[in-house]
Formats: C-alpha cells, structure tokens, sequence
C-alpha cells in the first residue's frame, strides 16, 4: 500500500512511536508498518488475532515476553555493526550475552508457547526464536567477560581450542616469562639476597636494583639502565634478550588476537541473516504489544478487514490524536463514514471553516492506515475493505527551489494523483482550486471531481467551499452524496458589524452548507473592529449582486 502527498510528520506517527516503548528496533518496525500498510486481508487479520490474544491472554509466555523486551539493546544496530565490522568487542559481549538470554529464555517456553498460544503469528514467531539463535551460545562461551568489556583482546578468548595461534603465541611467552624467573635465583646468589624480585618502574620490567654502596660487586657485564642518588637499575645481558623477545612476542600476539577478533565477527557474521530474522521476529512482537496497548483505551474495536469488497464503513469513528486530547473533557464528537464502491463512494463535504472538515478526513485516513497495519482502531464499529494506495491533496505551500507557486504545487500533485489513483485507492482533496480565481478554481475543482466519479471510481472524500460542486449529486445520485459540518446559526446580528454568530458541532450532516461563513473565523482571530465592519457590508453587497443576477436569468 502506497501512501502519497500523506500529511507531513502526522501526528499519528507519532503517536504509534510513542507507544512503542520497549525496545528501540520496535519503533523503528512500528514506523515503517505505519508508512507501508498491509494490502492482503489475511496479513492484516494475523496481527489482528494476536493483539486479540493480547488482550484477552493471560499466558506466561506473553508475560515473560514482554519483561524481557524491556531489558534489551538496541539489536538491530548491533548486529548491523558487528557486520561491518565496527563494533567493540564491550558491544559484541553484551549483544552475545543479549541474544544468549533471549535464547535461553525462548527456549524454556517453547511448551507453554506450543500449548497456551492460538495466534499462529505469536505461535510461529516464539517457536521459531530458539532455533534462530541457537549459534550464539558457542561464541559466548569461548568470551572472557572482563576482557571484553575493558577492551582487551589479548584476553578476550577464554576457550582457546578454536585458536592455535594464540595459545601458541602465549605459550612462547610463558616460556620465556619461566626463563627470566630461574635467572632471578641467579640474581640473588650474586647479590646474596634470598628475597630479591625483579622491579617495575614506568614500565620498564625485570629490573635490579643495587644500593650504591654495592655497586663494586656487580659484575661488569651489567648493563645500566636508570639511576638515583641512592641506586642504580640494571639489566643482565640475558634479560635484555629475553626482554626484547618478551616485547617481541607480545606485540605479535596483539597482532595475532586483533587478526582472530576480525575473524570470529566473520564467524558471526555468517548468521547474520537468521540473527537479523530473529530480531525482526522482537520487534514484530514488540509492536504487537504497543498496538495492544492502543487497543486497551476505550472505545476501540476490531476491524473488520475485507480483500475484495470496496468499502469504508466507520460508526462514530474519532481522529486518534485529537481524541486522546480530548479525552478529560469527553467532548470529541464521533462521525460516521459509509463509502461503498458500487454504492456511495464520493462525499461531497461543505461546511463553515474551522467546522472540523479536515480533522474528520484525516481521521478517515488515520483509521484506514490503522485497521490495514493490523490496529484497532477509534470507532464502535468499522469494516474495511483494503485499498492500494491513499491519495491525499491538502494544505498550501509553494516551492521555491523548482520556481513553483502555491497554486501549481497544489495542481502538480492533483494531476498525479489523476495518474495514479486507482478504483481501489482512497482519494482525499481538500480544497482543491483554491488558489486561483473562482471561476477557475470552480471548473478545475467540478472537472476533477467529475473524473473521479465517472472514470477512476475510487472512494474519495472532496472538501469544498464552492456551492457548484454541490449539483453533482443530482447529476450522480447514486455515487455522490453532499455532507456538511453541522453547525448553530445564531439570528441575531452583530449591529455594529453586521455579522451572524454561528456554533461548531463538529457533525457530519447531510446535504450542503449555504455559505462558508468565513467573517465567524475572522471575528475569532480578533481582526479589528473596523476592519470586521467593512468585510461584514462588502459580503452583504456581494451577496446582494449575485443574487440579482441570478433572478434577472430568463
């Protein structure tokens, strides 16, 4: 399913990433199934069954599930980085200990899972996690955990039956580490001190020390290496060999671990593809319990989601975002939404501005791009019939980069829309032919919408404040039908302006709004007095004219 010209940063989006709060791959998941709905019904009813599992559940398995996706790291990222070859060996340690415990964990609940759960989704996804990461236990343990997390990697491989070449690297250097400690009981015979050992200063080993005062008998093929005013430092010609092997072998043996580190992440990496699945696995799980949460507020049901019927049939359906805001004071008016492909499939929505004519289209398309991600959604009762694509045309903004006004931008993106929609795509214009003179905008807006009815055949919702566009219902009574947002008309006048007060009820009615009453919402921006006063007698005028020449007709 496509989504264009969607309203940019949604605010559903938003919503959806904040409610999944478990693990960060989960949001990223929960991201991508909100801008890439389903299009096959028995994908959407799989998600479907296992939010209901949820929700009606009390399974250990699904408990334990979500305890454990608290504690994890951001997994994903880590194996992408372990891939690449990025990653320290801090991060492999913990992401191995990570995917070890999930692992262990799925394991032990492989028969609870085999005869607690019914959704085939969960069932699959639980059932399928042991054996995915089943690898990862070897590579913990042949880790040292200290060394891991300090970084050293000389020490990183506890086990080293897998690596020859270390344990033969450190083996050299046992041998000579063995040799310089017999030297040092000949040190002592020479220095008739039974309880000398070797010293260790700013990072120079092995050395002896000597008061000056015995310096005479220290044999003249000693080498010096640092002093004081009360000793000198020496180095036997042996340990000056053997140290610049031990030094030598050391460095060899950095050399050699960091070429083994390079090698075990190509080891992992040849799981990468079942590690990756795994956690996609989590984080499909972990979207499932965030769209199980959303399904826990109140007044929100099951869709019922349909593959071939061409249909949008919502009962007091809500825009999820201004609902949860409006929630403490109760007073979201809900909207009814009945689109049939062979049927009604075109609404018509006039009404006064800021009457809620856009807020309810978008809830139209937010709850359509939740029931076909597989949500419930904010209605007491919904059917949906899967639609390819949503095309939506609203708002007003130009491009400067291209040269494009705002009114070519607006019909840039209505002509491909034209182009692309389908009779199984839900069309949203808003306003369209705005930005141009009326009579223009009025024959682009009747042309446009005229296609829609009679060659694409899609289900579309037209919001506009041209009354022509009005008449084709009578043209098309079986496909377009006029609504309008309900509102209060106040009878008296303003006397000083001249104006009508008008009362949103925020009601999708039937049939079409008289006027638009746009000086209401100029009175509400507090525009001056004066200002107000005029508007209020050039519309009576205008009106009066238009009229005029309406009963002059013959």
């Amino acid at each position: 399913m496509k989504l264009k010209n969607f309203f940019p940063n949604p605010p559903s989006l938003s919503l959806s990433l904040s409610l999944s709060d478990h693990c960060p791959f989960g949001r990223r998941l929960l991201k991508k199934w909100v801008t890439q709905p389903l299009i096959k019904a028995r994908e959407v009813n799989a998600r479907l069954d296992a939010i209901s599992e949820i929700l009606s559940s009390e399974s250990i398995v699904l408990a334990k599930t979500q305890k454990l996706l608290f504690k994890l790291p951001d997994l994903e990222r880590g194996i992408c980085s372990i891939y690449h070859k990025k990653c320290s060996t801090r991060e492999f340690f913990l992401l191995v200990s990570s995917l070890s415990c999930i692992e262990t964990t799925f394991r032990a609940l492989v028969p609870a899972a085999e005869s607690q759960l019914h959704s085939s989704l969960l069932r699959n996804i639980l059932l399928e996690l042991p054996q995915l990461l089943a690898p990862v236990q070897h590579y913990l343990k042949i880790l040292n955990e200290k060394a891991a997390r300090v970084g050293d990697k000389t020490g990183l491989f506890a086990d080293l039956t897998d690596f020859p070449i270390i344990q033969q690297r450190k083996e050299e250097i046992w041998d000579v580490l063995s040799q310089l400690q017999e030297h040092c009981s000949e040190i002592r015979l020479i220095l008739k001190k039974p309880s000398f050992n070797y010293a260790t200063v700013s990072g120079l080993e092995f050395l002896i020390e000597v008061k000056n005062s015995l310096l005479p008998m220290i044999p003249k093929n000693w080498v010096k290496v640092s002093s004081t005013k009360a000793l000198c430092r020496f180095h036997t010609p042996f340990i000056a060999e053997q140290h610049k092997r031990l030094l030598q072998l050391r460095e060899q043996l950095v050399l050699d671990c960091s070429v083994e580190w390079l090698n075990l992440l190509d080891q992992f990496g040849e799981h990468y593809h079942a590690i990756r699945k795994a956690t996609s696995h989590l984080a499909t799980i972990d979207c499932i319990f965030s769209l199980a949460a959303v399904a826990k507020q109140g007044g929100y049901c099951r869709p019922i989601v349909l593959e071939e019927e061409r249909q949008l049939v919502i009962r007091t359906g809500r825009h999820p975002v201004i609902d949860i805001l409006l929630a403490e004071q109760e007073q979201y008016v809900p909207n009814n939404t009945d689109l049939h492909g062979d049927g009604q499939r075109v609404m018509v929505i006039t009404g006064p501005n800021m009457g809620g004519k856009s807020s309810y289209i978008r809830q139209v398309a937010l709850i359509t791009i939740m029931a076909q991600i597989g949500s419930y959604v904010p209605a007491e009762e919904a059917v949906i019939g899967i639609v390819d694509s949503i095309y939506t045309r609203m708002g007003a903004s130009d491009n400067i980069y291209e040269g494009r006004s705002t009114f070519m931008e607006e019909l840039t993106e209505a002509a491909a829309i034209i182009k692309k929609a389908t009779s199984r795509s839900l069309v949203i214009l808003d306003e369209l032919g705005r930005g141009t003179s009326t009579h223009d905008g009025i024959a682009i807006a009747y042309a446009t919408l005229e296609h829609f009815i009679k060659d694409v055949k899609s289900l579309t919702l037209f919001v506009t404040h041209y009354p022509p566009l009005c008449e084709l219902e009578r043209l098309y009574p079986e496909n377009v039908r006029n609504y309008h947002m309900a509102f209060l008309l106040n009878e008296e006048e303003d006397e000083q302006k001249g104006m009508k007060f008008i009362t949103f009820l925020y009601q999708m009615t039937e049939g079409a709004a008289a006027c638009s009453y746009g000086l209401n919402v100029a009175k509400l921006a507090h525009m001056p007095d004066e200002v107000l006063k005029k508007a209020a007698q050039k519309s009576k005028a205008l009106e009066g004219l238009v009229n005029m020449k309406r009963y002059e007709r013959p």
